[in-house]
């Protein structure tokens, strides 16, 4: 039982954090998808929230919104349709990720120039 609280823990964390990411890399207000999957602002907040987990219906309806699969939204496959490629990865790129998906699109950029500027220094 303790394993399946973390597995379903683990699940409702990782469904949060890409419906969250997507919805900001597609430029997608909360108020449009809300529209555009015929659900409320507030059921979206506890989704993005990790306080509920959408019914099969909106699960699909986020992955078409999206343009990914329901596998991705799950935590099931990553970008490229491989099985949880995080893993693969070691602590410093993992710690990298993170920051990046902390980043506003200025940040980013004003991150890339100065990471070119220190490699071009070299």
């Amino acid at each position: 039982m303790v394993n399946e609280s973390k597995c379903q823990a683990k699940r409702v964390k990782i469904f949060h954090n890409r419906i969250t990411q997507l919805r900001d890399e597609k430029s997608i207000s909360r108020c449009a998808l809300t529209k555009k999957i015929g659900t409320s602002p507030n059921v979206v907040n506890f989704w993005e929230s990790g306080k509920a987990e959408p019914s099969t219906k909106f699960t699909c309806a986020l992955a078409d919104t999206f343009e990914v699969t329901c596998d991705y939204l799950l935590g099931r496959e990553d970008d490229f349709g491989n099985v949880n490629v995080m893993r693969n990865l070691t602590e410093i790129e993992k710690l990298w990720l993170e920051l990046y998906k902390k980043l506003s699109p200025k940040q980013f950029a004003e991150a890339v120039n100065y990471a070119n500027h220190l490699i071009s220094n070299t």
